[in-house]
Protein backbone atom coordinates (compact mmCIF):
# COMPACT_ATOMS: atom_id res chain seq x y z
CA UNK A 1 0.00 0.00 0.00
CA UNK A 2 2.77 2.14 0.85
CA UNK A 3 4.39 2.21 -2.55
CA UNK A 4 0.71 2.58 -4.24
CA UNK A 5 0.45 5.67 -1.89
CA UNK A 6 4.31 6.69 -3.07
CA UNK A 7 3.42 6.32 -6.51
CA UNK A 8 0.41 8.65 -6.27
CA UNK A 9 2.95 11.54 -5.01
CA UNK A 10 4.99 11.11 -7.27
CA UNK A 11 3.12 11.39 -10.26
CA UNK A 12 1.21 14.55 -8.19
CA UNK A 13 4.98 16.22 -7.72
CA UNK A 14 5.86 15.26 -11.12
CA UNK A 15 2.35 17.04 -12.60
CA UNK A 16 3.12 20.37 -10.71
CA UNK A 17 6.85 20.39 -11.90
CA UNK A 18 5.40 20.26 -15.59
CA UNK A 19 2.26 22.80 -14.97
CA UNK A 20 4.89 25.11 -13.35
CA UNK A 21 7.38 24.93 -16.05
CA UNK A 22 5.31 25.36 -18.96
CA UNK A 23 3.20 27.98 -17.54
CA UNK A 24 5.45 29.38 -15.07
CA UNK A 25 3.98 33.15 -16.45
CA UNK A 26 0.87 31.57 -14.66
CA UNK A 27 2.24 32.01 -10.63
CA UNK A 28 3.16 35.72 -10.49
CA UNK A 29 -0.19 36.46 -12.63
CA UNK A 30 -2.54 34.19 -10.30
CA UNK A 31 -0.97 35.56 -7.31
CA UNK A 32 -2.45 38.97 -7.77
CA UNK A 33 -6.30 37.60 -7.35
CA UNK A 34 -5.18 34.82 -4.64
CA UNK A 35 -6.04 37.32 -1.82
CA UNK A 36 -10.01 37.75 -0.62
CA UNK A 37 -11.61 39.76 -3.22
CA UNK A 38 -12.27 43.83 -2.29
CA UNK A 39 -13.83 45.99 -4.28
CA UNK A 40 -13.26 49.84 -4.14
CA UNK A 41 -15.93 52.12 -3.32
CA UNK A 42 -18.60 53.39 -5.65
CA UNK A 43 -22.34 53.52 -5.94
CA UNK A 44 -24.16 50.27 -6.96
CA UNK A 45 -25.20 50.84 -11.04
CA UNK A 46 -28.92 49.55 -11.80
CA UNK A 47 -30.01 47.87 -15.64
CA UNK A 48 -32.23 46.62 -17.45
CA UNK A 49 -32.04 42.75 -18.40
CA UNK A 50 -31.55 43.56 -22.13
CA UNK A 51 -29.38 46.16 -23.06
CA UNK A 52 -30.15 48.64 -25.65
CA UNK A 53 -28.09 50.77 -28.16
CA UNK A 54 -29.99 53.93 -28.42
CA UNK A 55 -29.89 56.26 -31.91
CA UNK A 56 -28.36 59.60 -31.18
CA UNK A 57 -27.14 62.32 -33.22
CA UNK A 58 -24.23 61.98 -35.14
CA UNK A 59 -21.26 61.44 -32.93
CA UNK A 60 -18.15 63.16 -33.26
CA UNK A 61 -14.84 61.80 -33.44
CA UNK A 62 -13.02 62.62 -29.99
CA UNK A 63 -9.65 63.73 -29.88
CA UNK A 64 -7.87 60.60 -28.10
CA UNK A 65 -9.30 58.44 -30.67
CA UNK A 66 -8.80 59.89 -33.95
CA UNK A 67 -11.01 57.99 -35.87
CA UNK A 68 -13.68 58.84 -38.25
CA UNK A 69 -16.77 57.15 -37.01
CA UNK A 70 -18.43 56.80 -40.15
CA UNK A 71 -15.78 54.63 -41.63
CA UNK A 72 -16.27 52.26 -38.76
CA UNK A 73 -19.58 51.03 -41.10
CA UNK A 74 -19.53 47.32 -42.11
CA UNK A 75 -16.21 46.66 -40.01
CA UNK A 76 -15.88 43.29 -38.73
CA UNK A 77 -14.38 42.13 -35.81
CA UNK A 78 -13.65 38.83 -34.26
CA UNK A 79 -13.51 37.34 -30.64
CA UNK A 80 -11.91 34.04 -29.81
CA UNK A 81 -12.41 32.91 -26.20
CA UNK A 82 -12.75 29.30 -24.39
CA UNK A 83 -16.59 29.38 -23.24
CA UNK A 84 -18.49 26.30 -23.87
CA UNK A 85 -22.08 25.37 -22.99
CA UNK A 86 -24.42 27.75 -21.49
CA UNK A 87 -21.79 30.44 -21.62
CA UNK A 88 -21.26 30.02 -24.79
CA UNK A 89 -24.99 30.22 -26.36
CA UNK A 90 -25.31 33.18 -23.94
CA UNK A 91 -21.80 35.36 -25.81
CA UNK A 92 -24.04 34.28 -29.04
CA UNK A 93 -27.26 35.60 -28.24
CA UNK A 94 -25.49 38.65 -26.71
CA UNK A 95 -23.03 39.25 -30.21
CA UNK A 96 -26.23 38.93 -32.07
CA UNK A 97 -28.38 41.61 -30.01
CA UNK A 98 -24.65 43.95 -30.57
CA UNK A 99 -24.70 43.31 -34.21
CA UNK A 100 -28.73 44.29 -34.52
CA UNK A 101 -28.29 47.01 -32.21
CA UNK A 102 -24.98 49.14 -32.90
CA UNK A 103 -25.55 52.57 -34.70
CA UNK A 104 -21.90 51.69 -35.73
CA UNK A 105 -22.49 48.59 -38.20
CA UNK A 106 -19.79 47.25 -36.51
CA UNK A 107 -20.35 43.51 -37.38
CA UNK A 108 -18.52 41.11 -34.68
CA UNK A 109 -18.52 37.15 -34.74
CA UNK A 110 -16.61 34.19 -32.75
CA UNK A 111 -14.54 32.18 -32.12
CA UNK A 112 -14.85 29.12 -30.01
CA UNK A 113 -11.15 28.28 -29.30
CA UNK A 114 -11.59 25.49 -26.95
CA UNK A 115 -9.54 25.38 -23.83
CA UNK A 116 -7.36 28.47 -22.30
CA UNK A 117 -4.35 27.20 -23.90
CA UNK A 118 -5.96 26.09 -27.07
CA UNK A 119 -7.43 29.71 -27.32
CA UNK A 120 -4.37 31.35 -26.58
CA UNK A 121 -2.52 29.17 -29.32
CA UNK A 122 -5.28 30.10 -31.94
CA UNK A 123 -4.71 33.82 -31.21
CA UNK A 124 -0.53 33.85 -31.36
CA UNK A 125 -0.67 32.08 -34.28
CA UNK A 126 -3.36 34.94 -36.34
CA UNK A 127 -0.22 37.54 -35.29
CA UNK A 128 2.07 36.20 -37.96
CA UNK A 129 -0.87 36.56 -40.16
CA UNK A 130 -2.76 39.38 -42.21
CA UNK A 131 -5.82 38.50 -40.34
CA UNK A 132 -5.47 39.15 -36.64
CA UNK A 133 -7.91 38.26 -34.42
CA UNK A 134 -8.99 41.54 -33.12
CA UNK A 135 -10.57 40.73 -29.45
CA UNK A 136 -9.72 37.78 -26.85
CA UNK A 137 -10.90 36.71 -23.42
CA UNK A 138 -8.12 34.94 -21.72
CA UNK A 139 -6.34 34.69 -18.64
CA UNK A 140 -4.82 38.10 -17.95
CA UNK A 141 -0.97 36.46 -17.42
CA UNK A 142 -1.60 35.58 -21.41
CA UNK A 143 -1.96 39.37 -22.32
CA UNK A 144 0.71 40.65 -20.23
CA UNK A 145 3.19 38.24 -22.11
CA UNK A 146 1.29 39.42 -26.28
CA UNK A 147 1.47 43.47 -24.93
CA UNK A 148 5.09 42.85 -23.90
CA UNK A 149 5.45 41.89 -27.32
CA UNK A 150 3.62 44.30 -28.92
CA UNK A 151 0.73 42.22 -29.99
CA UNK A 152 -2.28 44.21 -28.21
CA UNK A 153 -3.17 47.48 -27.27
CA UNK A 154 -2.73 49.70 -24.03
CA UNK A 155 -6.91 50.00 -23.31
CA UNK A 156 -6.41 53.03 -21.14
CA UNK A 157 -6.83 55.86 -23.35
CA UNK A 158 -10.61 54.30 -24.35
CA UNK A 159 -11.19 53.55 -20.84
CA UNK A 160 -10.47 57.33 -19.74
CA UNK A 161 -12.23 58.48 -22.98
CA UNK A 162 -15.13 61.32 -22.01
CA UNK A 163 -17.30 59.77 -24.76
CA UNK A 164 -16.90 56.00 -25.14
CA UNK A 165 -14.83 54.98 -22.04
CA UNK A 166 -15.68 53.62 -18.88
CA UNK A 167 -17.10 56.14 -16.33
CA UNK A 168 -15.31 56.78 -13.51
CA UNK A 169 -18.28 55.08 -10.75
CA UNK A 170 -18.51 52.48 -13.22
CA UNK A 171 -14.93 51.90 -12.77
CA UNK A 172 -14.74 51.93 -9.65
CA UNK A 173 -17.01 49.14 -8.69
CA UNK A 174 -14.62 46.99 -10.20
CA UNK A 175 -12.97 44.16 -7.56
CA UNK A 176 -9.48 46.08 -7.02
CA UNK A 177 -7.49 42.64 -7.53
CA UNK A 178 -9.12 41.99 -10.54
CA UNK A 179 -8.49 45.42 -11.68
CA UNK A 180 -4.64 45.22 -10.75
CA UNK A 181 -4.31 41.67 -11.91
CA UNK A 182 -5.23 44.16 -15.63
CA UNK A 183 -2.34 46.46 -15.41
CA UNK A 184 1.41 46.33 -15.87
CA UNK A 185 3.96 48.92 -15.93
CA UNK A 186 0.99 51.38 -16.07
CA UNK A 187 -0.20 49.69 -19.11
CA UNK A 188 -3.92 48.42 -18.92
CA UNK A 189 -3.47 45.26 -20.56
CA UNK A 190 -7.19 44.31 -20.48
CA UNK A 191 -10.49 44.51 -18.85
CA UNK A 192 -11.87 41.70 -16.29
CA UNK A 193 -14.69 39.77 -17.36
CA UNK A 194 -14.87 36.98 -15.47
CA UNK A 195 -13.38 35.39 -11.77
CA UNK A 196 -13.16 32.11 -10.71
CA UNK A 197 -12.39 30.37 -7.67
CA UNK A 198 -10.95 27.75 -6.52
CA UNK A 199 -12.64 26.09 -3.61
CA UNK A 200 -13.53 23.11 -1.80
CA UNK A 201 -17.00 20.98 -1.67
CA UNK A 202 -17.80 19.46 1.44
CA UNK A 203 -20.78 16.89 2.83
CA UNK A 204 -21.53 18.12 5.59
CA UNK A 205 -24.57 15.68 6.51
CA UNK A 206 -21.89 12.66 5.97
CA UNK A 207 -19.33 14.57 8.05
CA UNK A 208 -22.32 14.80 10.74
CA UNK A 209 -22.52 10.87 10.44
CA UNK A 210 -19.08 10.89 10.90
CA UNK A 211 -19.25 12.97 14.25
CA UNK A 212 -18.07 15.94 13.02
CA UNK A 213 -20.35 19.24 14.02
CA UNK A 214 -18.37 21.76 12.41
CA UNK A 215 -16.44 22.39 8.85
CA UNK A 216 -12.54 22.16 9.00
CA UNK A 217 -10.77 25.29 9.42
CA UNK A 218 -7.13 23.82 9.60
CA UNK A 219 -5.42 21.79 7.84
CA UNK A 220 -5.10 19.32 10.74
CA UNK A 221 -9.08 19.28 10.81
CA UNK A 222 -9.14 18.54 7.28
CA UNK A 223 -6.29 15.63 7.92
CA UNK A 224 -8.88 14.35 10.47
CA UNK A 225 -12.01 14.29 8.48
CA UNK A 226 -10.99 13.01 5.51
CA UNK A 227 -9.22 10.00 7.33
CA UNK A 228 -11.89 9.15 8.94
CA UNK A 229 -13.99 9.23 6.01
CA UNK A 230 -11.13 6.93 4.45
CA UNK A 231 -11.82 5.02 7.66
CA UNK A 232 -15.10 4.38 7.17
CA UNK A 233 -15.41 3.17 4.08
CA UNK A 234 -12.29 0.77 4.48
CA UNK A 235 -14.29 -1.01 7.45
CA UNK A 236 -17.92 -0.93 6.48
CA UNK A 237 -19.26 -4.21 4.32
CA UNK A 238 -19.20 -2.75 1.13
CA UNK A 239 -16.03 -3.57 -0.68
CA UNK A 240 -16.29 -1.51 -3.80
CA UNK A 241 -15.65 1.62 -1.47
CA UNK A 242 -12.18 0.42 0.04
CA UNK A 243 -9.28 3.00 -0.42
CA UNK A 244 -12.07 5.90 -0.67
CA UNK A 245 -13.62 8.26 1.38
CA UNK A 246 -10.33 10.64 1.99
CA UNK A 247 -9.79 13.74 -0.62
CA UNK A 248 -9.54 13.00 -4.39
CA UNK A 249 -6.23 14.09 -5.43
CA UNK A 250 -5.98 16.67 -8.22
CA UNK A 251 -3.30 17.95 -10.03
CA UNK A 252 -4.64 20.39 -12.21
CA UNK A 253 -2.18 23.46 -11.54
CA UNK A 254 -4.33 25.86 -10.17
CA UNK A 255 -5.34 23.00 -7.22
CA UNK A 256 -1.94 22.65 -6.69
CA UNK A 257 -0.86 26.03 -6.45
CA UNK A 258 -4.23 26.64 -3.86
CA UNK A 259 -2.81 24.17 -1.87
CA UNK A 260 0.78 26.33 -1.78
CA UNK A 261 -0.85 29.34 -1.20
CA UNK A 262 -2.18 28.21 1.88
CA UNK A 263 1.75 28.16 3.62
CA UNK A 264 3.24 31.29 2.21
CA UNK A 265 2.44 34.26 4.73
CA UNK A 266 2.21 37.05 1.72
CA UNK A 267 0.74 35.35 -1.32
CA UNK A 268 2.30 32.90 -3.14
CA UNK A 269 4.72 34.75 -5.83
CA UNK A 270 7.97 33.45 -7.24
CA UNK A 271 9.72 34.93 -10.65
CA UNK A 272 10.80 31.27 -12.33
CA UNK A 273 9.11 27.84 -12.46
CA UNK A 274 12.60 26.68 -11.23
CA UNK A 275 12.15 28.94 -7.76
CA UNK A 276 8.64 28.17 -7.33
CA UNK A 277 9.69 24.32 -6.95
CA UNK A 278 12.48 25.42 -4.89
CA UNK A 279 10.27 27.62 -2.72
CA UNK A 280 9.57 26.36 1.17
CA UNK A 281 5.99 27.22 0.78
CA UNK A 282 5.89 24.58 -2.11
CA UNK A 283 8.24 21.91 -0.46
CA UNK A 284 5.25 22.39 2.70
CA UNK A 285 2.56 21.66 0.75
CA UNK A 286 3.73 18.49 -1.02
CA UNK A 287 5.14 17.17 2.48
CA UNK A 288 1.30 17.52 3.92
CA UNK A 289 -0.09 16.20 0.80
CA UNK A 290 2.14 13.52 1.02
CA UNK A 291 0.96 12.68 4.53
CA UNK A 292 -2.36 12.52 3.23
CA UNK A 293 -1.71 10.29 0.53
CA UNK A 294 0.77 7.95 2.84
CA UNK A 295 -2.40 7.70 5.44
CA UNK A 296 -4.90 6.89 2.90
CA UNK A 297 -6.99 10.08 3.18
CA UNK A 298 -6.41 10.69 -0.59
CA UNK A 299 -6.66 8.77 -3.49
CA UNK A 300 -7.06 8.90 -7.21
CA UNK A 301 -9.95 8.41 -8.97
CA UNK A 302 -10.04 6.27 -12.00
CA UNK A 303 -13.01 8.92 -13.81
CA UNK A 304 -11.87 12.69 -13.95
CA UNK A 305 -15.30 14.02 -12.96
CA UNK A 306 -15.40 14.10 -8.91
CA UNK A 307 -19.51 14.05 -8.91
CA UNK A 308 -20.54 10.68 -9.31
CA UNK A 309 -17.73 9.69 -6.06
CA UNK A 310 -19.00 12.58 -4.09
CA UNK A 311 -22.78 11.81 -4.16
CA UNK A 312 -22.01 7.94 -3.27
CA UNK A 313 -19.66 8.81 -0.63
CA UNK A 314 -16.83 8.20 -1.83
CA UNK A 315 -15.29 11.15 -1.15
CA UNK A 316 -15.42 14.02 1.58
CA UNK A 317 -14.38 16.82 -0.22
CA UNK A 318 -13.00 17.28 -3.48
CA UNK A 319 -11.78 20.42 -4.91
CA UNK A 320 -13.78 22.32 -7.44
CA UNK A 321 -14.05 25.63 -8.83
CA UNK A 322 -17.47 27.87 -9.43
CA UNK A 323 -18.94 26.61 -12.30
CA UNK A 324 -18.65 22.70 -11.47
CA UNK A 325 -21.00 23.60 -8.73
CA UNK A 326 -23.83 24.05 -11.26
CA UNK A 327 -23.12 20.76 -12.01
CA UNK A 328 -22.78 18.89 -9.11
CA UNK A 329 -26.13 21.04 -8.19
CA UNK A 330 -27.96 19.58 -11.21
CA UNK A 331 -26.34 15.90 -10.54
CA UNK A 332 -27.27 15.63 -7.00
CA UNK A 333 -31.42 17.12 -7.85
CA UNK A 334 -31.37 13.80 -10.35
CA UNK A 335 -30.17 11.40 -8.08
CA UNK A 336 -32.88 12.97 -5.57
CA UNK A 337 -29.68 12.93 -3.20
CA UNK A 338 -30.90 14.61 -0.05
CA UNK A 339 -26.84 15.25 1.53
CA UNK A 340 -26.35 18.84 2.56
CA UNK A 341 -23.36 20.46 0.75
CA UNK A 342 -21.35 23.09 0.94
CA UNK A 343 -18.04 25.51 0.05
CA UNK A 344 -15.27 25.93 2.07
CA UNK A 345 -12.15 27.47 1.28
CA UNK A 346 -8.39 25.76 1.45
CA UNK A 347 -7.92 25.00 5.24
CA UNK A 348 -6.02 27.23 6.60
CA UNK A 349 -3.95 27.89 10.15
CA UNK A 350 -4.86 31.51 9.78
CA UNK A 351 -7.36 33.51 11.47
CA UNK A 352 -8.82 34.94 7.95
CA UNK A 353 -8.91 32.28 5.31
CA UNK A 354 -8.18 33.30 2.04
CA UNK A 355 -9.47 31.95 -1.40
CA UNK A 356 -7.17 31.46 -4.60
CA UNK A 357 -8.86 33.01 -7.65
CA UNK A 358 -7.91 33.44 -11.26
CA UNK A 359 -9.89 34.77 -14.26
CA UNK A 360 -10.58 35.72 -18.08
CA UNK A 361 -9.80 38.74 -18.99
CA UNK A 362 -10.37 40.82 -22.30
CA UNK A 363 -7.93 42.33 -24.56
CA UNK A 364 -7.60 43.74 -27.81
CA UNK A 365 -5.13 43.06 -30.44
CA UNK A 366 -2.58 45.82 -32.36
CA UNK A 367 -4.01 46.48 -36.19
CA UNK A 368 -5.46 49.75 -37.39
CA UNK A 369 -6.81 52.53 -35.57
CA UNK A 370 -10.54 51.28 -37.54
CA UNK A 371 -10.64 47.86 -36.53
CA UNK A 372 -9.59 48.60 -32.64
CA UNK A 373 -11.96 51.32 -32.32
CA UNK A 374 -14.89 49.48 -33.17
CA UNK A 375 -13.16 46.09 -30.89
CA UNK A 376 -13.14 48.80 -28.01
CA UNK A 377 -16.81 49.75 -28.95
CA UNK A 378 -18.13 46.19 -28.91
CA UNK A 379 -15.75 45.53 -25.41
CA UNK A 380 -17.54 48.38 -23.87
CA UNK A 381 -20.64 47.21 -24.37
CA UNK A 382 -20.43 43.60 -23.70
CA UNK A 383 -18.34 44.82 -20.02
CA UNK A 384 -22.07 46.45 -19.11
CA UNK A 385 -23.49 45.65 -15.91
CA UNK A 386 -26.23 43.50 -17.28
CA UNK A 387 -23.94 42.23 -19.79
CA UNK A 388 -21.71 41.01 -17.42
CA UNK A 389 -24.09 39.22 -14.82
CA UNK A 390 -25.76 37.55 -17.92
CA UNK A 391 -22.68 35.91 -18.95
CA UNK A 392 -21.21 35.35 -15.53
CA UNK A 393 -24.88 33.44 -15.09
CA UNK A 394 -24.50 31.45 -17.46
CA UNK A 395 -20.77 30.21 -16.82
CA UNK A 396 -21.56 29.95 -13.37
CA UNK A 397 -18.92 32.63 -12.24
CA UNK A 398 -18.28 35.58 -10.45
CA UNK A 399 -18.46 38.95 -12.66
CA UNK A 400 -15.53 41.22 -12.19
CA UNK A 401 -17.80 43.91 -10.65
CA UNK A 402 -20.15 44.89 -7.69
CA UNK A 403 -22.62 46.42 -9.97
CA UNK A 404 -23.24 43.52 -12.12
CA UNK A 405 -23.48 41.41 -9.35
CA UNK A 406 -26.21 43.29 -7.85
CA UNK A 407 -28.28 42.21 -10.91
CA UNK A 408 -27.61 38.53 -9.82
CA UNK A 409 -30.39 38.81 -6.73
CA UNK A 410 -32.99 35.79 -8.19
CA UNK A 411 -30.03 33.94 -9.42
CA UNK A 412 -27.75 34.29 -5.97
CA UNK A 413 -31.33 32.88 -4.03
CA UNK A 414 -31.63 30.23 -6.62
CA UNK A 415 -28.34 28.17 -5.38
CA UNK A 416 -27.57 27.23 -2.17
CA UNK A 417 -23.50 27.94 -2.24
Amino acid sequence: MNRIHNLQFQRLAFRLLIALTIGGTIISACSNTSSSLTQTPGPTLTGTTKPVITQTAAPIPSATIPVELSKLKGTDIRLIHPWSGEAFTTLRRLIAEFNNENIWGIRVTDIQGGSVTETARAFTDSMVTSERINLIAISPEYLAGWNSGGFTIDLSPYISNTEWGIPIKEKSTYFSEGWKSNRMDGVQIGIPAQINLHILVYNRTWANELGFTEAPRTRDEFLTQVCEAARTNNQDSDRENDGTGGWIINSGSSTLLSWIHLFSEKGFAVDSPENAIRADETGEAFTYLRELTEKGCAWSSRVASPFTYFATRQTLAFSATLPDLLELEQMMKFGENTDKWEVLPYPDNSSESTIFGTGLSYGISKTDDIQELASWLFLRWLTLPQNQARMAEAAGTIPPTTASGALMGTYGASHNW
